[in-house]
């Protein structure tokens, strides 16, 4: 049983969940990014699985398919009596693949442990009579809710709230300053934070930006790794971490912590490296009301959209009271909608909830917003505690005698912080 194994084996089969879980994150949506194990009466790990890319196998399929694998033909109408550990209840109803319920119910492992209950409306969640029924004993683990909470985090808060988890990112220098007032592009991170933004960026469904970003960055907002920002990456120091009782649960803190504080750097960089074109967030482009896409940035993203094999884009128009759509409007949207899914939406400045629950609606379970301020302002009334803002503090040398200033810095109460090389990242959870 789980819950008799020793401190240490219980530390070990967690670390493992948590690993699976955020090799996962970033490539299962909208699903969640599941993490199961098969273990036997000693604890041993028997076999392991995670949450395939959307319309793949579950984590528990996974995990039974890889123990099936690792038998010999003569020991699999023989396996062992097993526990099986997994973060998210299994799932009841038939979506992409048959529920998982039945098919834990065909392995009839002894014990079943489960870190959360699937809030998913098609999901008979807590019926347990079934597994009880077959002398499967069932419950739910705190320790495998805590290792599992940040990973979860987004599928929770979309299937709850109906919108994604949010983070609000900026580059600032120590003053807070995010870019000159002539709005001049410069660069205020520094080598050593590369590879960690952009695994950072993997792990997100969604990278928002806005109408100056467009117009003065043209960004691609694709995920990216280099061997040189590998070897680049600078050493982690953690400086600071909350240890506030109402912030012990905290997701954002978790996660960040995990994603600068690996356990295997290059393994896990190897592996996104190798499954880049799976980890692609969808990239939204937040327009101003006339606001028309250089011809650069239009052959940028079909660059990227061949690249990735989808159409990655998603635009969203910020539009007055008395807005009419013209010809030369309808032309330019028909430009974009080639480079997307979904046809152009339109808000007005005092729609940021409705634009966070379109997220929601497109089956975005977390979204990074890299601001200035006009994104923050747009959203800001509409975000949850558990919502977060990064400000990654550049090193010294970089300086902005007078500029524009991040609405959002050293907003919020703190959550921890990093040195990463010469930069400094500090986290903090919305106030409200």
């Amino acid at each position: 049983m789980f819950s008799e194994l020793s401190t240490s084996d219980k530390k070990r089969i967690l670390n493992e969940l948590r690993r699976l879980s955020f090799l996962s994150m970033g490539l299962s949506s909208p699903n969640p990014p599941v993490a199961a194990l098969i273990l036997d009466d000693s604890g041993r790990i028997l076999a392991s699985g995670r949450t395939q890319i959307s319309g793949g196998a579950h984590a528990e399929r996974a995990a039974y398919a890889n123990w099936k694998e690792s038998l010999s033909e003569q020991s699999k109408d023989q396996k062992t009596t097993h526990s099986l550990i997994v973060s998210l209840e299994p799932c009841t109803h038939f979506g992409k693949t048959p529920p998982c319920r039945d098919l834990v119910l065909g392995e009839r492992p002894k014990e079943l442990v489960i870190g959360f209950k699937d809030p998913n409306p098609l999901v008979n969640s807590g019926d347990w009579n079934l597994y009880r029924e077959n002398e499967i004993q069932v419950r739910l683990a705190p320790e495998v809710t805590k290792y599992s909470l940040p990973f979860l985090f987004g599928f929770l808060t979309r299937m709850k709230k109906k919108k994604p988890w949010i983070w609000i990112k900026s580059a600032v220098t120590e003053q807070g300053f995010y870019a000159p007032n002539d709005h001049r592009r410069i660069q205020i991170t520094s080598k050593s934070s590369e590879y960690y933004l952009q695994i950072l960026r993997g792990k997100f469904d969604a990278i928002v930006v806005g109408p100056k970003t467009i117009e003065v960055d043209e960004p691609s907002l694709d995920f990216r790794l280099s061997e040189d920002s590998f070897l680049q990456r600078g050493n982690v120091k953690k400086q600071f971490s909350s240890n506030e009782e109402k912030f012990f649960f905290s997701p954002g803190k978790e996660f960040l912590e995990n994603l600068l504080v690996g356990s295997d750097e290059k393994e896990r960089y190897d592996f996104h490296l190798n499954n880049i074109h799976s980890f692609q967030p969808y990239r939204i482009f937040v327009l101003g009301e006339n606001q028309i896409l250089s011809d650069g940035l239009i052959r940028k993203q079909h660059d990227i959209n061949l690249k990735s094999g989808r159409k990655g884009c998603i635009f969203y128009r910020i539009i007055g009271k008395d807005f009419q759509i013209r010809n030369s409007s309808k032309k330019e949207e028909e430009r974009l909608f080639e480079l997307s899914d979904f046809p152009v939406s339109h808000f007005h400045s005092d729609e940021g909830g409705l634009f966070l629950e379109s997220l929601g609606e497109r089956g975005i379970n977390t979204a990074i917003l890299e601001t200035g301020s006009f994104l923050y302002e747009f959203v800001k009334g509409h975000l949850e505690n558990e919502d977060c803002i990064l400000t990654v503090v550049g090193n010294k040398s970089v300086t902005i005698p007078d500029g524009k200033k991040f609405a959002g810095f050293a907003q919020g109460e703190p959550l921890s912080r990093f040195e990463v090389g010469e930069d400094q990242w500090n986290l903090q959870s919305i106030s409200k």
